[in-house]
Parts: structure tokens; sequence; C-alpha cells
């Protein structure tokens, strides 16, 4: 195969997502060209785990209306989808979200200030519609404790946001609700 070498390269996992991003963009190119094999490499890229790993804090209630909620239906399904087309920066976000990254949703409760979190799960992995719309494969957490925290990021539905920024501003509750799970086994 042509491009063995950039797929092993993007398998191996130490391609951070810039670098995976940069990658993808030539990928496309080709493929435009005509360089049919291009598209592996873009199926590898969609399936890759970055070296840098992101949490996505996401909205789940169109119109900011529990009523409206979608979270429900995600849990049931295993999967994540994004719903405010009219956005591209937001839509352009939930795109850089990758396997791997760990998804939190919540709904902004006072704005400018705190949003509940009403669970969490890990991507599994990108796949698309027929429209090719992105949506995430998800592994989604048993947990159910909804907790009041500090807004992260400004009152958008998909704010992404390195695990060393949401270390340094999430308070101790915030961990404790995350890893819940993990200290109960143990």
């Amino acid at each position: 195969m042509k491009y063995a070498k950039q797929i092993a390269k993007v398998e191996s996992g130490t391609m951070n997502r810039t670098e995976l991003s940069k990658l993808k963009q030539n990928a496309k190119t080709k493929l435009k060209q005509g360089e049919e094999d291009a598209k592996y490499v873009i199926d590898s890229i969609n399936q890759a785990s970055p070296s840098d790993s992101y949490i996505l804090f996401m909205g789940f209630c169109p119109n900011a209306d529990l009523e409206n909620r979608l979270d429900i239906e995600w849990k049931e399904k295993g999967i994540c989808t994004f719903q405010y087309y009219e956005s591209e920066t937001q839509e352009d976000r939930f795109n850089k979200v990758c396997k791997g990254d760990l998804v939190v949703l919540k709904k902004i409760q006072q704005y400018g200030k705190t949003m509940r979190l009403y669970g969490h799960g890990r991507v599994k992995k990108i796949s698309y519609y027929e429209n090719n719309k992105r949506y995430l494969e998800m592994d989604w957490s048993n947990q159910e404790e909804v907790i009041e925290v500090p807004l992260m990021g400004a009152n958008a539905t998909v704010n992404i946001k390195s695990i060393e920024i949401v270390e340094e501003a999430m308070p101790e509750e915030f961990f404790d609700w995350l890893y819940c799970e993990e200290l109960a086994v143990n």
C-alpha cells in the first residue's frame, strides 16, 4: 500500500492532535487529486487516539431546555451527536474530538458562572451518518449523580479543554465525581 508508513505512524499513537490534523488535510488533498489510497490514511486518522487527550464539555439540551434533553437517547444508543450546525465554530470544535477523549455532559446553570454535569464517557470511535455528518460512538459511564461546578469555557454547546487546563480550573469535587466508579471498584 502506498501510504503504509503514514498509517503505521498514525496507529502508533505517538502523533498529537495537530500532527493528525495536518496529515488528514494532506490526505484529503491527495484524495481529491485522485489518489484513492489516501482514504485509508483518513480512515486510520478517524480512529486514532492522539497523544494529547482532551475533555469535551458537551451541552445536550437544545435551546437550553431540559425538556429537549438528548443525553438519555445518547446513552441508550451509545452515541454523542452535534445538532447546532448554524455555528461553524462549534461544529469545528466538535470535529476535533478524537477517539479516547472524555465527553462530559453539561448544562449551564448560572450563565457565566456554573454548570451542572449529568454524566461522562469515552469516545470509542468516530463515525459518520449517510449525510456525512459526524457522530461519536461512546462508552458511557453509569455515573448518575449530578453535580454543579464552575463553568469551563464560554456559554457554548461545545467546549474542548486540555487535561491540564481542567486540572487547574476544576475543584476536587469534579474529580471525585469523575472517578467515583473506579474508586468504588478498588
